[in-house]
């Protein structure tokens, strides 16, 4: 599914998470994937979303508070402010036990 030029991997309009009981991981990037398309697409004011999360991740960047696939280049730069969004939502709602899982987090091959 695509909102906004975004590609999503895990949710594609569905009423429901069809990741329930079957995997944890996919679970929750469903549930940041919709919140995202709510936020960015559904709710209006989805420019003024997007453009607040591009100033962050590069404020970020610049301060060197990303790693890993945030700052590798080869992937495409909608790719990872949706990687960055879902790691900060996460982060936030569900706090990892390993910072290392959003490197779990499967783009759609679309996407890159």
């Amino acid at each position: 599914m695509e909102a906004r030029g975004f590609v999503l991997s895990y949710y594609n309009g569905e009423e429901k998470n069809p990741f329930i009981g079957i995997d944890e991981n996919s679970r929750l990037w469903w549930d940041g994937e919709k919140v995202f398309y709510d936020l960015a697409v559904r709710d209006g004011g989805g420019e003024q979303f997007i453009n607040n999360l591009e100033e962050w991740f590069d404020k970020s960047l610049k301060e060197g508070d990303l790693t890993g696939r945030l700052v590798d280049t080869k992937i495409p730069q909608k790719t990872r402010l949706l990687i960055f969004f879902l790691d900060l939502w996460h982060g936030k709602w569900f706090p990892y036990d390993s910072f290392d899982v959003i490197d779990c987090y499967e783009p759609a091959a679309s996407a890159m």
